[in-house]
């Protein structure tokens, strides 16, 4: 009976924890993003892509927060950075689009080692849509590896 309990207890939290945080997912172009995918959606959502774009996003329902990336394959690369706050962490800190940024210097640019392809990301936790570095140019799969992941 102890045994039996112990695998329900297992099982039940490995689901409880993959359908609270689930992993990054793909955006197709107007194809529909239902509340099974995204918990925490009101209502079922369509994004529209333009030619070249790739997005992602991913959803965290313990934090009930999502975060939105994307890129253009044909992107521009450059060694400056706008910085930007592009949400906040679990413990409610702020969360910047570089590591050289601050809230002391949010809105001020900075020097980046390498010209690198930029993507952007936004999250509903808060800040503003952040220009980030990738490291390398756009192309499908970098959005959701790169840009929405939570910190």
């Amino acid at each position: 009976m102890k045994k039996n309990l112990l695998a329900l207890f297992v099982i039940s939290a490995a689901v409880f924890a993959s359908s609270a945080m689930a992993a990054p997912l793909k955006i197709t172009s107007g194809s529909p993003i239902t509340t099974t995918e995204c918990a925490i959606l009101g209502d079922t959502v369509r994004l529209n892509l333009s030619k070249g774009v790739f997005g992602a996003y991913n959803c965290d329902e313990a934090r009930n927060a999502i975060n939105v990336g994307a890129c253009h394959e044909t992107g521009s690369r450059s060694t400056s950075l706008t910085c930007a706050q592009i949400g906040v962490d679990a413990a409610g800190d702020a969360v910047f689009n570089d590591s050289q940024c601050t809230s002391a210097n949010v809105g001020a640019v900075v020097t980046v080692a390498s010209p690198s392809y930029r993507g952007f990301r936004a999250s509903s936790t808060g800040g503003t849509v952040g220009a980030q570095s990738l490291s390398a140019n756009c192309a499908d799969g970098v959005p959701a590896a790169q840009l929405v992941n939570f910190n």
